[in-house]
Protein backbone atom coordinates (compact mmCIF):
# COMPACT_ATOMS: atom_id res chain seq x y z
CA UNK A 1 0.00 0.00 0.00
CA UNK A 2 0.75 3.72 -0.09
CA UNK A 3 2.59 5.61 2.27
CA UNK A 4 0.59 8.61 4.42
CA UNK A 5 0.85 11.63 2.88
CA UNK A 6 3.20 13.89 4.70
CA UNK A 7 2.52 17.79 4.94
CA UNK A 8 4.87 20.38 5.39
CA UNK A 9 4.51 21.32 8.97
CA UNK A 10 5.50 17.77 9.67
CA UNK A 11 8.97 18.43 8.23
CA UNK A 12 10.67 19.94 10.90
CA UNK A 13 10.33 23.65 10.70
CA UNK A 14 12.51 25.48 8.57
CA UNK A 15 9.43 27.39 7.27
CA UNK A 16 9.96 31.42 5.75
CA UNK A 17 7.15 33.33 8.48
CA UNK A 18 8.42 36.63 7.17
CA UNK A 19 10.55 38.55 5.24
CA UNK A 20 11.44 41.73 4.68
CA UNK A 21 14.21 44.21 2.70
CA UNK A 22 15.21 47.91 3.79
CA UNK A 23 18.04 49.59 1.49
CA UNK A 24 19.42 52.62 2.90
CA UNK A 25 20.01 55.90 0.87
CA UNK A 26 22.67 58.36 1.64
CA UNK A 27 26.65 57.46 2.25
CA UNK A 28 27.94 57.09 5.81
CA UNK A 29 31.56 58.32 6.29
CA UNK A 30 33.44 56.63 9.11
CA UNK A 31 37.22 58.43 10.42
CA UNK A 32 36.51 56.67 13.62
CA UNK A 33 38.83 53.03 14.62
CA UNK A 34 35.35 52.52 16.68
CA UNK A 35 32.26 51.15 15.34
CA UNK A 36 29.35 53.10 14.53
CA UNK A 37 26.45 52.68 12.13
CA UNK A 38 27.13 51.97 8.23
CA UNK A 39 23.58 53.57 8.04
CA UNK A 40 22.50 49.83 7.28
CA UNK A 41 19.73 49.03 9.57
CA UNK A 42 16.10 47.27 10.16
CA UNK A 43 13.84 45.70 12.62
CA UNK A 44 11.90 42.53 12.92
CA UNK A 45 9.65 41.08 15.67
CA UNK A 46 9.91 36.86 15.33
CA UNK A 47 6.35 35.37 16.10
CA UNK A 48 8.11 33.12 18.68
CA UNK A 49 10.98 32.67 20.93
CA UNK A 50 12.29 29.57 18.87
CA UNK A 51 12.53 31.66 15.28
CA UNK A 52 15.46 31.74 13.88
CA UNK A 53 16.45 34.99 11.57
CA UNK A 54 18.42 35.18 8.70
CA UNK A 55 20.30 38.28 7.99
CA UNK A 56 21.26 38.93 4.38
CA UNK A 57 23.57 41.99 3.92
CA UNK A 58 24.90 43.99 0.99
CA UNK A 59 27.35 47.24 1.52
CA UNK A 60 29.31 49.10 -1.39
CA UNK A 61 32.08 50.96 0.62
CA UNK A 62 35.40 52.87 -0.15
CA UNK A 63 38.42 53.34 2.12
CA UNK A 64 40.92 55.98 1.93
CA UNK A 65 44.83 56.06 2.88
CA UNK A 66 44.40 59.85 3.12
CA UNK A 67 48.36 60.53 1.81
CA UNK A 68 49.43 58.86 5.47
CA UNK A 69 52.27 56.85 5.75
CA UNK A 70 51.17 53.75 6.05
CA UNK A 71 51.19 50.37 4.13
CA UNK A 72 47.07 49.78 4.61
CA UNK A 73 44.13 50.57 4.65
CA UNK A 74 41.79 48.76 6.23
CA UNK A 75 37.06 48.86 6.65
CA UNK A 76 36.15 46.36 9.46
CA UNK A 77 32.31 45.77 10.18
CA UNK A 78 30.12 44.17 12.70
CA UNK A 79 26.92 43.30 12.67
CA UNK A 80 24.57 43.75 15.54
CA UNK A 81 21.37 43.01 17.31
CA UNK A 82 19.36 44.62 20.09
CA UNK A 83 16.15 44.86 21.80
CA UNK A 84 14.24 46.62 24.82
CA UNK A 85 15.94 44.18 27.26
CA UNK A 86 19.67 43.52 26.43
CA UNK A 87 22.21 46.27 24.87
CA UNK A 88 23.69 45.62 21.21
CA UNK A 89 25.24 42.33 20.62
CA UNK A 90 28.17 41.85 18.32
CA UNK A 91 27.17 38.91 16.04
CA UNK A 92 29.86 38.72 13.56
CA UNK A 93 32.55 41.12 12.29
CA UNK A 94 34.54 41.08 9.04
CA UNK A 95 37.59 43.14 8.01
CA UNK A 96 38.94 44.10 4.51
CA UNK A 97 42.34 45.14 4.11
CA UNK A 98 44.27 46.60 0.97
CA UNK A 99 48.50 46.69 1.61
CA UNK A 100 50.67 47.92 -0.12
CA UNK A 101 54.59 47.32 0.53
CA UNK A 102 55.74 50.83 1.05
CA UNK A 103 54.85 53.72 3.56
CA UNK A 104 56.03 57.03 0.91
CA UNK A 105 52.30 58.68 1.53
CA UNK A 106 51.78 56.78 -1.37
CA UNK A 107 47.82 57.52 -1.33
CA UNK A 108 45.87 54.20 -0.95
CA UNK A 109 41.45 53.88 -2.24
CA UNK A 110 40.04 50.85 -2.28
CA UNK A 111 36.56 49.27 -2.85
CA UNK A 112 34.92 46.83 -2.39
CA UNK A 113 31.49 45.09 -0.89
CA UNK A 114 30.60 43.86 2.27
CA UNK A 115 28.55 40.82 2.27
CA UNK A 116 27.54 39.05 5.33
CA UNK A 117 24.79 36.12 5.85
CA UNK A 118 24.37 34.95 9.55
CA UNK A 119 21.57 32.90 11.23
CA UNK A 120 20.58 34.50 14.70
CA UNK A 121 18.89 32.74 17.34
CA UNK A 122 17.28 35.76 19.24
CA UNK A 123 15.32 33.88 21.60
CA UNK A 124 12.50 36.89 22.01
CA UNK A 125 9.50 37.98 20.52
CA UNK A 126 10.93 41.08 21.83
CA UNK A 127 11.32 43.68 18.33
CA UNK A 128 14.80 43.07 16.98
CA UNK A 129 16.92 46.03 15.65
CA UNK A 130 19.68 44.10 13.09
CA UNK A 131 22.78 46.97 12.39
CA UNK A 132 25.69 47.08 10.23
CA UNK A 133 28.77 48.89 11.87
CA UNK A 134 31.54 50.52 10.41
CA UNK A 135 35.05 51.56 11.64
CA UNK A 136 38.69 52.17 9.95
CA UNK A 137 41.77 50.38 10.90
CA UNK A 138 43.95 53.38 11.50
CA UNK A 139 42.79 57.12 12.96
CA UNK A 140 44.61 58.54 9.23
CA UNK A 141 41.61 56.39 6.75
CA UNK A 142 38.60 57.51 5.69
CA UNK A 143 36.02 55.07 4.40
CA UNK A 144 32.75 55.52 3.02
CA UNK A 145 29.67 52.96 2.89
CA UNK A 146 27.84 54.04 0.04
CA UNK A 147 24.67 54.56 -1.61
CA UNK A 148 25.26 54.89 -5.65
CA UNK A 149 22.23 56.95 -6.57
CA UNK A 150 21.19 54.80 -9.33
CA UNK A 151 20.07 51.63 -7.54
CA UNK A 152 23.45 50.11 -8.65
CA UNK A 153 25.70 50.34 -5.11
CA UNK A 154 22.44 50.61 -2.68
CA UNK A 155 23.26 49.26 1.09
CA UNK A 156 20.68 46.70 1.60
CA UNK A 157 19.66 44.27 4.72
CA UNK A 158 17.89 41.40 4.36
CA UNK A 159 15.55 39.49 7.06
CA UNK A 160 14.15 36.58 6.97
CA UNK A 161 12.15 35.00 10.34
CA UNK A 162 12.38 31.08 9.89
CA UNK A 163 10.60 28.41 12.14
CA UNK A 164 12.33 26.33 14.38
Amino acid sequence: GAGAAVAWEDAGGGLVLQSQQSTSTGRTISTSTSFASAGVTDTITCASTSSKVLILISAQFGVDSNNAAVTNVTAKFQLTNNHSGISETSLVEAVFQHNRPEDSGMDMIFQNNCSMAYIDSPSTTNELTYTLNQAVGAATDSMETIQGGSGACDKTIILIELSE
